[in-house]
């Protein structure tokens, strides 16, 4: 992912006025680190947590949580359809493609 769509999909989350749970690697960008706007940060203060890492089985499992944006990998699927949490598919490469279909 670009910076630029790093930062796009961030504005989105904070234009939503949703709360959220976003966890981003810090790999994620390509050839960079995930830095956001100090803008952002302030606008989603209260309402959004960035982390790099998350008990995802945990996470999913809670009634909290109305959808689950994922890259399709095949065990992300498989945790997110066990405990039942709509899904939106966003894949990258590889089978991810084919997953997000089905």
């Amino acid at each position: 992912m670009s910076n630029h769509h790093l930062e796009e999909f961030a504005w989105g989350l904070a234009n939503s006025k949703y709360p959220f749970l976003w966890v981003v690697r810090p790999d994620v960008v390509m050839g960079e680190s995930a830095i956001f706007p100090r803008e952002f940060m302030e606008a989603i203060k209260g309402r959004g947590l960035i982390i790099s890492w998350c008990p995802q089985q945990q996470v999913l499992s809670h009634p909290a949580v109305g959808v689950f944006l994922t890259h399709c990998g095949w065990n992300y699927l498989l945790e997110a359809v066990s405990e039942g949490v709509p899904l939106i598919c966003w894949p990258f490469f590889g089978d991810q493609q084919t997953n997000c279909r089905y």
